[in-house]
């Protein structure tokens, strides 16, 4: 009967956990700024809260620890999961469109 009557009333029974989503919600809207202001998510881990957000939100996935409805939010906005992963991506590429150019050039691969 009480616990009705508080329901009825609208009374919140985990506070914490709407302070969380809240929390959450707050810094995902400040990633979506960042990403339409920058062009992506990759937030440097340095950079306030937002950076450490961020950061934390890899190590939770990373552990398993990220629910589902956050990692599909995450990746509709083109989160990055392994920056530094894309960076030596990006870096062998580089590299790799050096040496065709190198091999169109002189025909074969022997770099000096």
């Amino acid at each position: 009967d009480r616990v009705d009557k508080l329901n009825e009333i609208g009374f919140s029974w985990s506070v914490k956990a709407e302070a969380e989503e809240s929390k959450w919600q707050k810094r995902f809207n400040e990633l979506t700024a960042y990403q339409a202001k920058h062009g992506d998510c990759k937030v440097p881990q340095k950079q306030g809260e937002l950076g450490t957000w961020v950061h934390r939100q890899r190590l939770l996935r990373k552990k398993g620890e990220l629910n589902q409805d956050r990692v599909d939010k995450l990746n509709e906005i083109g989160f990055s999961w392994s920056v530094k992963a894309e960076a030596e991506e990006s870096k062998w590429q580089k590299r790799f469109n050096e040496l065709t150019a190198y091999q169109a050039k002189h025909g074969d691969c022997k770099v000096p």
